[in-house]
């Protein structure tokens, strides 16, 4: 091994930073077979503040190219997060050169120079704002982001400044957003160069930079409205104080002498034995089997980049946004185990199984076809006719939706992709919503085990038009018939049963089973095979497919978003939860019909009510904007008296006539505001259930025999 190189921070920042003032960006770079850029928020700020505070944070690994070039093994997260730190959005010259090796969306972070509180493990309060929290987390919980009144407060503030009126917050400008939970925040780069080009003057330099480039004028945050004093002359105030002296220029001192060993390996340490393979990704493998978790997927996708480092961006677009490129691997490589062997189903590969196919001359040249060019790419194709049958006129499924089924439904994708490379052009209507039904409907109501056990049944047969069918629902298993999937219940004998159950008479959720003689109860018999009837009259299952089917419709938030599509579609049209450094949060909040301030941890307030209260018919997704923090103190019929309201809620007119009579807190013995309230919830989940059944024709595919 030679002898270690020593970076300074700002050699690091260099290697990624946009072109600058600061980049010099050439030295080190990222090999093909690096993952993306996983760090969260708060990882980030707590490295920030290790750094300040003059705490070691370990060395990188590097493998030489060149006398000059170097390529970055181990420590891609912390050079970012070093990167971030220096990255400065007012001094970009070209922003189309955004410069980092795997983040689409840069958040840039910020430092509280005169916090009231901080945390016990943090000395400086970092914080970092990203485009789907562009007001950052919260001060003494950094892993948590803030709560519906501040991002409510935050919004409002954001969305006055010039730059962001009339834009959702996803969308509101970088350089005009700061951190809501602070005091004093100024930018984090601001300080860097204060400090490096004028140690002297550092505190009048700061305050030009942000006088300069900040909408000063308006920054308002949680614990200071700058309303006596403005925000810059409370920032001159503060800057003149001693103790900020001590404490900025010793932590930027730090900065400044810090430097990070970058231990250097042979280059043939990365060369692969195998011809086909450019780089040996078994060092990396190991590296990353450590430290911050790394998925199997992404540890394929690695051997894969590796082997075919050129296809890269290619596998980045077949997904379309909506599919990580490890995931696109991880299915195309099925896709080739079953052209290899059309009649297996092609179980999930691991990270050694993957490892020996790729050795495999006839994998890899399947793989390699299947994968293409930018010209013909096969596996483009057959991706983006799956995208197209869920995202049809005919489905309008949501783009979270599409992502979250793709996410959490790996099996069933593989089913419609394998079905849409077998099956000629589709192109009518009812074959359209044959696929979204049968994909839907088995992503939310069966579990993930039974989901693969039902693409293992009909994958010999996956080529048939019509392998959605009644006779997938039970498989043989050990000596018996399993039942996969139970019959839907149709909405209509939903809504009586539960109209009658719980509306009139006040049936407790956990004695909420079908009667013996019920509908319910005799179309789910019918499924049930002889050997379990003959249990004890099969109640026993009838009550756990009952109990399935209840949790997973009462909780069902997809279902929701299904029911306000249009909404969804043409409110939040440039929502993309794929983006890196985005977590699961959403430009929606989901809003409580019912107030959940009136039910949680109230005393005089029925046992039903406080049950239906969390179920999908209290429940809207509805726009940060729409939904004001005020909204907790207002009765149902105040919140949905728009006509428009009411349209993009999803609230019937059948389901007005109960809400609008729900004007103030509702306690135990108000009998007849009870029963509104029970009628309102339980009406809307059926609505909201019978708008997906309908629409996509769920009875063609999983409806009962009888009138269950």
């Amino acid at each position: 091994m030679e002898e270690p190189r020593f970076y300074n921070l700002a050699e690091i920042a260099s290697w990624q930073l946009p072109e600058s003032s600061l980049a010099d960006r050439g030295q080190v770079d990222l090999p093909a077979l690096q993952r993306s850029f996983v760090w969260k928020p708060n990882q980030i700020e707590l490295l920030w503040d290790s750094i300040l505070r003059g705490y070691p944070i370990g060395s990188f690994l590097l493998s030489k190219v060149d006398e000059k070039q170097y390529q970055l093994l181990d420590g891609q997260q912390r050079a970012t997060s070093i990167a971030l730190g220096y990255y400065d959005p007012w001094d970009i010259q070209d922003e189309t050169d955004d410069g980092f090796w795997s983040l689409k969306n840069i958040p840039v972070l910020w430092v509280d120079l005169n916090p009231g509180v901080v945390t016990t493990n943090q000395e400086f309060v970092i914080r970092a704002v990203t485009r789907s929290h562009p007001w950052g987390y919260q001060r003494l919980n950094n892993g948590s982001i803030l709560s519906a009144r501040d991002r409510h407060s935050a919004w409002k503030t954001f969305s006055e400044i010039s730059v962001n009126k009339d834009k959702g917050y996803v969308n509101f400008d970088s350089k005009s957003i700061f951190p809501y939970d602070t005091d004093l925040p100024v930018p984090l780069s601001f300080l860097i160069r204060s400090v490096s080009e004028g140690e002297k003057e550092w505190r009048q330099h700061l305050t030009e930079l942000c006088k300069l480039h900040l909408p000063h004028r308006m920054i308002k945050t949680k614990h200071n409205s700058f309303a006596d004093v403005d925000y810059l002359s409370q920032l001159n105030r503060t800057l003149q104080e001693p103790f900020l002296e001590n404490r900025i220029l010793s932590a930027l001192t730090n900065v400044n002498d810090l430097r990070i060993p970058g231990l250097i390996v042979k280059n043939e340490v990365l060369q692969s034995e195998d011809s086909h393979t450019s780089e040996d990704p078994t060092l990396f493998v190991r590296l990353n089997s450590s430290g911050t978790t790394l998925a199997g997927e992404e540890l394929i996708y690695s051997i894969y980049k590796a082997t075919f480092p050129e296809t890269k961006t290619l596998v980045e677009n077949i997904g379309s946004n909506f599919i990580e490129p490890s995931r696109v691997i991880s299915l195309v490589s099925r896709l080739v185990v079953a052209e290899l062997k059309p009649n297996d189903y092609p179980r999930t590969l691991n990270l050694n199984e993957f490892r020996r196919r790729i050795q495999s001359e006839e994998f890899r040249t399947v793989l390699e076809r299947l994968i293409g060019n930018e010209i013909d790419s096969p596996a483009r194709n057959i991706f983006s006719r799956a995208i197209e049958f869920l995202s049809s006129k005919q489905a309008a499924l949501p783009p979270v939706l599409i992502k979250d089924l793709v996410r959490n439904s790996p099996e069933l994708t593989l089913m419609l992709l394998q079905w849409v490379r077998v099956q000629p052009a589709i192109s009518t209507d009812s074959q359209k919503k044959r696929v979204v039904a049968g994909i839907t409907a088995l992503s939310w109501f069966i579990s993930k085990t039974n989901q693969k056990k039902y693409v293992k049944e009909i994958w010999p047969h996956i080529g048939e038009n019509q392998f959605w069918t009644k006779e997938v629902l039970r498989v043989p298993y050990y000596g018996r018939t399993e039942l996969l999937m139970y019959p839907l219940i149709k909405p209509e004998t939903l809504r009586d049963y539960l109209i009658e159950n719980v509306v009139v008479n006040r049936v407790s959720w956990n004695d909420l089973y079908p009667k013996i003689d019920s509908s319910i109860m005799k179309g789910y018999m019918e499924v049930i095979s002889k050997d379990l009837q003959n249990e004890d009259g099969g109640a026993i299952v009838v009550r756990r497919v009952w109990d399935d089917f209840m949790n997973k419709l009462f909780r069902n938030r997809s279902m929701i978003l299904y029911a306000q599509r249009k909404f969804i579609n043409e409110k939040f049209v440039d929502f993309n939860q794929m983006e890196t450094l985005e977590d699961t949060n959403t430009p929606w909040d989901w809003d409580h019909i019912y107030p959940s301030s009136w039910i949680y941890k109230k005393q005089y307030v029925n046992s039903h009510m406080k049950h239906w209260n969390w179920s999908i018919g209290n429940l809207r997704a509805m726009s940060m904007e729409d939904n004001r923090s005020e909204n907790n103190f207002k009765s149902p019929k105040t919140r949905l008296n728009s006509v428009e309201t009411r349209y993009h809620s999803f609230i019937l007119n059948e389901d007005w006539l109960y809400w609008s009579k729900i004007e103030d807190r509702i306690y135990d013995g108000n009998s007849d505001m009870i029963e509104a309230y029970l009628n309102a919830v339980i009406n809307r989940i059926c609505n909201i259930y019978e708008e997906w059944y309908s629409t996509l024709e769920i009875g063609k595919l999983f409806g009962p025999e009888t009138s269950c």
